[in-house]
């Protein structure tokens, strides 16, 4: 019998059948997250789209969702070009049975990628202390090098400075939505903080709004593989606007969980890496008000989860949101005191810091060098 329908549940049962896959899987692990279902085969992942609507996401239709499942493959393609490898198809076959293929009647688009080493995710490493600096260093050059072609995205000052203002203000009235009990004081300051900050350095943020490109967008630990060539997977693929990013922005949410899941120290030489390659001089009063704006949206993302009855414990989630609040406190306060502080760029990145004046001593010497010729260039060069 033709079936004009299949229901998620149909699909999700036949992708947790190791019999379903051409391969004839031996195992298939299934994860699902608040918008998708993930099948996990020893060799590959296949990734299936819930029917959901959630603001600018809208994946309730078949047609939307092939639509952000290839684009998905196309943004994803630029920082791991060899994870992901297909669109795929299920089917419904002449008996009404669902299969792998487009040669019956359409009724599912999946995403095909390479399984990565679960080890080698950063996160792990981080939490089993194992990270070094020189992987983190390869990851740094494996952004720079992504910003550096990234297309860019431009945005009018005035436009920028009221797009910051909207994303503190939404976050705090969903906090105060989602979590109405929980530190309702701290939401409070920490949005009111980043709103003066906002005004303090506003001619700044005002000339880094040429610095925009088409990032990445949700920059987390868990999506870095680090096993080489460094892939990174995940981005955030249905609103464009949420990648329409100054790359320090985006990278201070990676900045954040190295921190996190390994140490302070590690965060401030992975950024001091990373800005000391791109030639960026971020102020630190900017650096840790991105810093602290990206925690208080990681806040919010945490706060949905709470009364959400796909997750009946919400202690988690209420330890998150109250942990990235603390976070979000932290740097707005690190941001304040870095302008009273005569100017300087704050001591609680004392390496970052350190990294520029040596940097700066470096250019110095170098411009007297060219200046006395090429023989005070290399003596110089070797003091």
């Amino acid at each position: 019998m033709r079936r004009s329908s299949v229901a998620l549940s149909d699909k999700v049962a036949f992708l947790k059948h190791r019999n379903s896959y051409p391969s004839r899987s031996r195992r298939i692990e299934a994860v699902e997250t608040h918008f998708a279902w993930v099948f996990l085969t020893p060799r590959l992942a296949y990734k299936l789209k819930k029917p959901l609507r959630l603001g600018k996401m809208d994946y309730r239709s078949l047609a939307a969702r092939k639509r952000g499942c290839q684009e998905e493959l196309r943004l994803n393609r630029r920082l791991a070009p060899s994870v992901y490898l297909s669109l795929e198809q299920l089917s419904i076959g002449p008996r009404g049975q669902l299969r792998f293929g487009a040669s019956g009647r359409i009724v599912e688009h999946l995403i095909k990628m390479r399984r990565l080493p679960r080890a080698a995710m950063l996160d792990q490493v981080l939490r089993r202390k194992r990270v070094t600096r020189a992987q983190l260093e390869r990851v740094a050059r494996r952004l720079v090098q992504f910003y550096a072609i990234a297309p860019p995205q431009p945005m009018a000052a005035r436009d920028y400075l009221a797009r910051l203002r909207r994303s503190v203000y939404a976050n705090r009235e969903a906090l105060r939505r989602l979590a109405p009990g929980i530190a309702a004081r701290l939401v409070e300051g920490v949005a009111q903080g980043e709103l003066v900050l906002i005004n303090h350095i506003q001619d700044e943020l005002a000339r880094r709004c040429e610095r925009l490109v088409e990032g990445h967008g949700d920059l987390r630990a868990e999506h870095v593989c680090l096993t080489p060539p460094v892939s990174i997977i995940d981005c955030l693929e249905f609103d464009p606007q949420l990648r329409r990013l100054d790359p320090a922005q985006d990278v201070a949410l990676l900045g954040l969980e190295i921190a996190r899941l390994g140490n302070a120290a590690l965060a401030q030489w992975f950024l001091e890496a990373f800005f000391g390659a791109t030639g960026d001089d971020i102020s630190e009063a900017a650096l840790q008000f991105y810093m602290s704006l990206t925690a208080m949206t990681r806040a919010k993302l945490a706060a949905w989860h709470i009364g959400d009855p796909q997750f009946p414990d919400a202690r988690p989630w209420i330890r998150r949101t109250q942990r990235c609040l603390r976070e979000a406190q932290r740097h707005a306060r690190r941001s304040l005191r870095s302008l009273g502080s005569s100017g300087s760029r704050d001591s609680g990145w004392p390496m970052l810091e350190q990294f520029r004046q040596r940097q700066a001593a470096q250019r110095s010497r170098q411009r007297l060098a060219e200046q006395r010729g090429d023989g005070q260039h290399r003596e110089l060069g070797g003091r």
